[in-house]
Protein backbone atom coordinates (compact mmCIF):
# COMPACT_ATOMS: atom_id res chain seq x y z
CA UNK A 1 0.00 0.00 0.00
CA UNK A 2 1.72 3.10 -0.93
CA UNK A 3 2.67 5.70 1.90
CA UNK A 4 0.30 8.42 2.45
CA UNK A 5 1.92 11.94 1.58
CA UNK A 6 1.10 14.14 4.93
CA UNK A 7 2.97 16.59 6.27
CA UNK A 8 4.41 14.70 8.54
CA UNK A 9 5.40 11.95 6.45
CA UNK A 10 6.91 14.86 3.67
CA UNK A 11 8.94 16.77 6.57
CA UNK A 12 10.33 12.95 7.89
CA UNK A 13 11.33 12.81 4.26
CA UNK A 14 13.13 16.19 4.11
CA UNK A 15 15.02 15.24 7.65
CA UNK A 16 15.75 12.00 5.91
CA UNK A 17 17.38 13.48 2.59
CA UNK A 18 19.11 16.29 4.33
CA UNK A 19 20.46 13.33 6.60
CA UNK A 20 21.43 11.41 3.86
CA UNK A 21 23.07 14.31 1.69
CA UNK A 22 25.27 15.37 4.81
CA UNK A 23 26.18 11.37 5.67
CA UNK A 24 27.17 11.18 1.74
CA UNK A 25 29.67 14.53 2.39
CA UNK A 26 31.66 12.57 5.22
CA UNK A 27 35.18 12.22 4.47
CA UNK A 28 36.40 8.81 2.78
CA UNK A 29 36.65 6.37 4.71
CA UNK A 30 35.06 7.99 7.69
CA UNK A 31 32.65 4.83 7.66
CA UNK A 32 35.49 2.21 8.27
CA UNK A 33 37.10 4.08 11.36
CA UNK A 34 34.82 1.55 14.14
CA UNK A 35 33.39 3.37 17.43
CA UNK A 36 36.04 2.13 19.22
CA UNK A 37 38.53 4.14 17.61
CA UNK A 38 36.46 6.77 17.31
CA UNK A 39 36.66 6.86 21.07
CA UNK A 40 40.21 6.39 21.84
CA UNK A 41 40.90 9.27 19.20
CA UNK A 42 38.47 11.93 20.51
CA UNK A 43 39.57 11.00 24.45
CA UNK A 44 43.40 11.16 23.21
CA UNK A 45 42.51 14.70 21.56
CA UNK A 46 41.06 15.86 24.53
CA UNK A 47 43.80 14.53 26.55
CA UNK A 48 41.69 12.22 28.69
CA UNK A 49 42.80 8.82 30.09
CA UNK A 50 40.24 6.05 30.03
CA UNK A 51 40.32 6.01 34.07
CA UNK A 52 38.49 9.88 33.71
CA UNK A 53 36.43 9.02 31.00
CA UNK A 54 35.23 6.14 32.54
CA UNK A 55 34.42 8.05 35.63
CA UNK A 56 32.54 10.78 33.59
CA UNK A 57 30.43 8.47 31.74
CA UNK A 58 30.22 5.99 35.35
CA UNK A 59 31.61 2.80 33.43
CA UNK A 60 34.47 0.84 34.90
CA UNK A 61 37.93 2.07 33.42
CA UNK A 62 38.36 -2.00 32.41
CA UNK A 63 35.40 -1.31 29.87
CA UNK A 64 36.21 2.00 28.09
CA UNK A 65 39.57 -0.04 27.29
CA UNK A 66 37.76 -3.52 26.19
CA UNK A 67 35.36 -0.48 23.87
CA UNK A 68 38.60 1.08 22.88
CA UNK A 69 40.56 -2.66 21.72
CA UNK A 70 36.81 -3.34 19.49
CA UNK A 71 35.64 -5.75 21.65
CA UNK A 72 32.25 -7.06 21.93
CA UNK A 73 29.57 -4.95 20.95
CA UNK A 74 28.87 -1.49 22.73
CA UNK A 75 25.10 -0.59 23.43
CA UNK A 76 23.87 2.82 21.64
CA UNK A 77 22.86 4.00 25.01
CA UNK A 78 26.68 3.00 26.06
CA UNK A 79 27.81 4.69 23.33
CA UNK A 80 26.10 7.97 24.25
CA UNK A 81 27.17 8.27 27.54
CA UNK A 82 30.77 8.11 26.55
CA UNK A 83 30.72 10.68 23.75
CA UNK A 84 28.45 13.06 26.17
CA UNK A 85 31.04 12.59 28.65
CA UNK A 86 33.61 13.54 26.15
CA UNK A 87 31.05 16.63 25.27
CA UNK A 88 29.93 15.19 22.10
CA UNK A 89 26.31 14.37 20.76
CA UNK A 90 26.07 11.08 19.11
CA UNK A 91 25.12 11.53 15.42
CA UNK A 92 23.83 8.18 13.64
CA UNK A 93 23.09 8.66 10.05
CA UNK A 94 23.08 6.03 6.70
CA UNK A 95 25.18 6.62 4.08
CA UNK A 96 23.18 4.51 1.16
CA UNK A 97 25.93 2.92 -0.88
CA UNK A 98 23.87 4.73 -3.85
CA UNK A 99 21.10 6.88 -4.59
CA UNK A 100 18.22 5.69 -2.43
CA UNK A 101 15.84 6.35 -6.14
CA UNK A 102 18.42 4.34 -7.68
CA UNK A 103 18.23 1.84 -5.00
CA UNK A 104 14.31 1.05 -5.21
CA UNK A 105 14.12 1.46 -8.92
CA UNK A 106 16.80 -1.65 -9.59
CA UNK A 107 14.92 -3.41 -6.40
CA UNK A 108 11.37 -3.05 -8.84
CA UNK A 109 13.67 -3.73 -11.90
CA UNK A 110 14.64 -7.49 -9.89
CA UNK A 111 11.00 -7.53 -8.77
CA UNK A 112 9.49 -7.10 -12.50
CA UNK A 113 11.67 -9.16 -13.86
CA UNK A 114 10.92 -12.30 -11.36
CA UNK A 115 7.19 -11.92 -13.26
CA UNK A 116 7.91 -11.26 -16.86
CA UNK A 117 10.37 -14.70 -16.51
CA UNK A 118 7.70 -16.31 -14.41
CA UNK A 119 4.90 -15.65 -17.12
CA UNK A 120 7.71 -16.01 -20.35
CA UNK A 121 8.29 -19.45 -18.50
CA UNK A 122 4.86 -20.82 -18.41
CA UNK A 123 4.73 -19.41 -22.18
CA UNK A 124 7.49 -21.11 -23.27
CA UNK A 125 5.76 -24.29 -21.88
CA UNK A 126 3.17 -23.04 -23.98
CA UNK A 127 5.98 -22.59 -27.12
CA UNK A 128 4.63 -18.64 -27.02
CA UNK A 129 7.50 -17.52 -25.57
CA UNK A 130 7.63 -13.46 -26.83
CA UNK A 131 11.07 -12.22 -28.16
CA UNK A 132 14.08 -10.25 -26.10
CA UNK A 133 13.43 -7.16 -26.94
CA UNK A 134 9.51 -7.55 -26.60
CA UNK A 135 10.28 -9.19 -22.24
CA UNK A 136 12.53 -6.33 -21.81
CA UNK A 137 9.88 -4.23 -22.87
CA UNK A 138 7.64 -5.87 -20.55
CA UNK A 139 10.40 -5.48 -17.62
CA UNK A 140 10.17 -1.97 -18.51
CA UNK A 141 6.77 -1.49 -18.31
CA UNK A 142 6.68 -3.67 -14.94
CA UNK A 143 9.52 -1.93 -13.22
CA UNK A 144 7.38 1.56 -13.90
CA UNK A 145 4.04 -0.47 -12.44
CA UNK A 146 5.73 -1.21 -9.28
CA UNK A 147 7.58 2.43 -9.19
CA UNK A 148 4.23 3.85 -9.41
CA UNK A 149 2.50 2.21 -7.07
CA UNK A 150 5.31 2.37 -4.63
CA UNK A 151 4.55 -0.88 -3.10
CA UNK A 152 6.81 -3.07 -0.40
CA UNK A 153 5.92 -5.90 -2.84
CA UNK A 154 9.37 -5.15 -4.77
CA UNK A 155 11.01 -6.25 -1.54
CA UNK A 156 10.06 -9.78 -1.54
CA UNK A 157 12.40 -10.61 -3.99
CA UNK A 158 14.28 -13.25 -3.16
Amino acid sequence: MPQKRTPQTIAANQVLARLVQWAASAPEGAGEHGEHNLIRLLRVRLGMTQAQLAKRCGLPQSHIAKIEKGKGDIQLDTLRRIFAAMFCRLVIAPQPETDLDGIVRKQARNAALKRVRRVAGTMAMEEQRPEEDMLEALVRAETEKLLEKRSSEIWEVE
